[in-house]
């Protein structure tokens, strides 16, 4: 099957590409926050409100770009390149601007108008994908975005390392280093070639078609809406639990980053098994799965208050991730199978309003009932997602929805 995946046109490019944007994002994703509140004085809330509006901006820029990729004649390496550069631009803002809140509104601007870039690398690798082979777009799907997560293996380690000898500076001088990487690699991105259509087309491909609008169709928005949850429930967790770990517990910032590069090495072998028992059991029950996996560690936080029982939890938690992030786009690929941009965006867009509404309300529970009850309430996100997944359909294999 690996040998297979490599016949697929910048595929191997794709694989190192995914790979190094993981360690990008993680090398400072576990210690922003610690940065925004200790160094610049931010509380947990502004912080919430801080992220919430990156997530607004990403959205917004998501959206716009999602529906006219799929129905604009333009290839899309150049809109990853463009994000590229923004995100580069974004993470420098770290390192030259010294108040706060020119800070704060630098990385709002071009995070947001860099969010592009991840889901258009999905829907260029879908392309890729369909072209060779598309019944084996599950598996390739979810063995690229275990390379994501292998990233994060390394990314939080490194990310450990560059802070402890040479302070925030090194820490985001890493990740503007590791975006650049991104950015020269994917200048070799050449546009698909398809083996599977043997007559030459003389109009662009959906042209004259539209996606579906989500809002009307509940066939799309009930699952939406769940995976949103899911995402809630994981960045109220993702942005306590620094905190929860060096304040409460009492560790150092190295145990934080013990806890994520665990959790990444964690959902690699995981992701790639999911992806294979996707085959034999829909996404869907799977995603109910997870969801019951990830609720039961993020209630476990509140009642063990330890370290050690963190430690043991986030092999559930590796599986819960693994399902969501590793099948989540192509289970939204497969609602919409002639829509490879548009669907990889309803993928991203629940992916940032989970992270605008888990950062809003992460801060919020934090503040008001405490670091060590916040994880009630994630896990209560996850408990109602996968009861909301139990009264969505299948996921649809062939045509649109």
């Amino acid at each position: 099957m690996l040998k297979d995946l490599m016949q697929i046109q910048n595929y191997r490019l794709f694989l190192v590409n995914m790979t190094l944007l993981g360690m990008a994002v993680a090398l400072s994703a576990p210690f922003l926050v610690i940065f925004m509140t200790e160094t610049h004085g931010m509380t947990t809330a502004q912080y919430g409100i801080f992220m919430a509006l990156v997530a607004i901006g990403g959205f917004t820029m998501n959206t716009i770009v999602g529906r006219l990729s799929d129905i604009v004649r333009f290839e899309r390496k150049y809109i990853i390149l463009i994000g590229l550069v923004m995100e580069i631009i974004a993470f420098s803002s770290y390192l030259i601007i010294g108040n706060v809140w020119l800070l704060a509104a630098s990385y709002i601007i071009f995070a947001a108008l860099g969010a592009p870039a991840m889901p258009q690398l999905y829907a260029s690798a879908r392309e890729s994908i369909n072209a060779y082979r598309s019944s084996i777009a599950v598996m390739a799907n979810t063995v690229l975005r275990s390379t994501f997560s292998f990233g994060f293996l390394f990314g939080p380690l490194i990310g450990s390392l560059l802070l402890a000898g040479f302070g925030f500076k090194g820490l985001f001088s890493g990740t503007v280093i590791t975006f650049t990487i991104v950015l020269i690699l994917s200048l070799m991105i050449k546009p698909v070639k398809s083996k599977e259509v043997t007559t030459v087309q003389s109009t662009p491909v959906l042209l004259n078609e539209k996606a579906p609008n989500m809002l009307k169709n509940w066939k799309l928005l009930l699952p939406f809406i769940a995976f949103t949850m899911l995402h809630v429930g994981q960045w109220m967790y993702l942005l306590n639990m620094p905190l929860f770990v060096t304040q409460y517990l009492g560790r150092t910032e190295g145990a934080v980053g013990i806890l994520a590069s665990l959790c990444a090495g964690l959902e690699v072998p995981f992701m790639i098994f999911m992806g294979y028992m996707a085959g034999r059991i829909s996404s869907k029950t799977l995603l109910i799965f997870g969801g019951i996996l990830g609720a039961g560690y993020f209630l476990s936080i509140g009642v063990f208050n330890s370290f050690t029982a963190m430690l043991i939890g986030q092999v559930p938690l590796s599986i819960f991730l693994a399902i969501l992030l590793g099948l989540g786009i192509s289970y939204f690929q497969d609602l919409l199978p002639k829509f490879p941009g548009y669907a990889s965006t309803m993928f991203a867009n629940a992916m940032i309003i989970g992270q605008l509404l888990g950062n809003l309300l992460g801060g919020l529970a934090s503040d008001i009932v405490g670091l060590e009850n916040s994880f009630f309430l994630a896990g209560a996100f996850l408990t109602v997602a996968f009861i909301l997944f139990c009264f969505t359909g299948n996921e649809v294999k062939e045509g649109v929805v």
